[in-house]
């Protein structure tokens, strides 16, 4: 034979005998192939199942997502409308804003002028009721005057009738004392025929007074034998000094005052003819009087 052929011939029979076990492999793997195969087999047509299940769930979830696509697509338009709508609703609101400043400008403006006017009216008032006070307080005070002219006139009255007994009393004393100046007048006439004149010393006799004149003791100092008294008139009232004025109570002849000193509202004077057992000492608040003419 050919050497070609013997190797052939080996050749072969080695790949027989190669052959063998993996055909014994294959034998024995084939089991286990055609039960993963089963195997896969089942999973396959689970998963196809499961697709299926998935796919159906797919489509309905995309028919919803579709549905809910719309029901958006919907609500967008819509919403769209209403931004639309807003829009128009801004720029009214933005124009009715523009309105309301300028009636915000305008209202500061009249306020700024009713607080103007306020103020002006708070100032009138406050005038008014200064006024007011004023006007009461002098309400008050003429209330007051009213009060006091008519206690005044109550003291004028009793001071009148006082002025009046005393005038009375003055006249019932000056017509006695007409009567004792008749009687004395007619004893001196008798006692110049007996024994002549009288001499002339009018040094002792004073100034006779040149008006009518009502004054008040207003103070007595007595010093020794000397008794001396102030009465409330003085040169500007007319007194002069030298003047002998005639002191009284009640139309009771006290005494005589010759006036040694005089101011411009008050006079000194030295107290005469003073007899406290019958008519009285001189005293403070005793009426002074001057007659124009006369001592």
């Amino acid at each position: 034979m050919h050497v070609l052929t013997k190797i052939f011939i080996v050749l072969v029979s080695l790949l027989a005998i190669m052959m063998v076990p993996l055909v014994v492999v294959y034998a024995q793997n084939e089991e286990t192939f055609k039960s993963k195969f089963d195997q896969a087999q089942a999973q396959a047509n689970v998963a196809n199942t499961r697709l299926q299940a998935e796919t159906s769930r797919n489509a309905t979830a995309e028919g919803r997502l579709k549905t809910e696509s719309e029901l958006l697509l919907r609500d967008k338009r819509e919403l769209t409308d209403q931004l639309a709508q807003k829009d128009v609703e801004i720029r009214r609101l933005e124009s009715e804003l523009a309105t309301a400043r300028s009636m915000q400008a305008e209202i500061r403006t009249d306020i700024g002028v009713m607080a103007v006017t306020a103020q002006a009216n708070q100032e009138l008032t406050e005038s008014l009721v200064e006024e007011l006070r004023a006007l009461r307080e002098r309400a008050l005070a003429s209330e007051r005057q009213i009060v006091e002219l008519d206690e005044a006139l109550r003291d004028v009255t009793s001071q009148l009738s006082v002025a009046i007994a005393a005038r009375r009393a003055l006249e019932e004393e000056l017509q006695q004392v007409r009567d004792e100046h008749a009687d004395a007048m007619s004893k001196l006439g008798a006692f110049v025929a007996i024994h002549g004149d009288l001499p002339s010393d009018r040094a002792n006799i004073g100034v006779y007074p040149d008006i009518n004149l009502d004054a008040t003791i207003i103070s007595v100092r007595r010093n020794g034998d000397q008794i001396l008294a102030e009465i409330d008139a003085g040169s500007r009232d007319g007194v002069k000094q030298g003047w002998t004025m005639i002191i009284s109570q009640g139309g009771t002849f006290i005494g005589n005052l010759r006036v040694i000193s005089v101011d411009i509202n008050k006079a000194t004077g030295v107290i005469s003819h003073e007899n406290p057992q019958e008519r009285g000492m001189v005293q403070v608040g005793q009426r002074v009087t001057a007659r124009k003419g006369r001592n």
